[in-house]
């Protein structure tokens, strides 16, 4: 392995633990389609998703340490009004977009799995779940799952298991990897 086989390696791990911490700024899954668009060895690229599921999920691991660890109390804040014209029409469009059926059933989705996460082992569904599809946002999850009675080996099992299937499932659809 060369010196640029092992920058990949880095930034695969580092890419991984910034998804992680900072989900907004750095993305896990642009980062697999990027990563299979600059590697020709299908094998290589394999080792690269581990890399970067196993790192994410290291990520995920302090996130849920530090929900775990800090308070429990929620504060609510209330929405300002617009500012102008063009925030109070996107306001009212969201609103007409959460009226629709669709929209619905995926927020009464996302509550029921997310009341799962208050029990200790069908909240593993929830979070298998959210890695996987990001229904509800991991990172939400993450926070929650750190602040319920989730037994930590089995909110990461199912982190490391989600997020691997779904990369994997990206490296398929987009770059043709298979074992078939």
């Amino acid at each position: 392995m060369g010196g640029d086989e092992l920058a990949l390696i880095g930034v695969a791990f580092a890419v991984g633990i910034g998804a992680a911490l900072v989900p907004i700024f750095v993305n896990a899954e642009v980062y697999v389609v990027a990563t299979g668009a600059m590697v020709n060895s299908r094998p290589f690229l394999v080792l690269l998703i581990l890399v970067h599921v196993f790192a994410t999920t290291i990520g995920k691991a302090v996130v849920f340490q530090l929900a775990r660890q800090g308070t429990r109390k929620i504060r609510m804040v209330e929405p300002r009004p617009p500012r102008n014209a063009l925030s109070a029409w996107s306001r009212r469009g969201t609103r007409r977009l959460g009226r629709t059926r669709f929209v619905r059933w995926i927020r009464r989705v996302n509550d029921w799995l997310l009341t799962l996460l208050d029990r200790p082992y069908s909240g593993g569904l929830t979070a298998f779940v959210s890695s996987l599809t990001g229904i509800p946002p991991l990172a939400i999850v993450t926070l929650l799952a750190g602040a319920s009675k989730q037994p930590q080996w089995l909110f990461l099992t199912m982190v490391f298991t989600g997020r691997l299937i779904q990369f994997l499932a990206i490296a398929f659809l987009f770059h043709h990897i298979s074992w078939f």
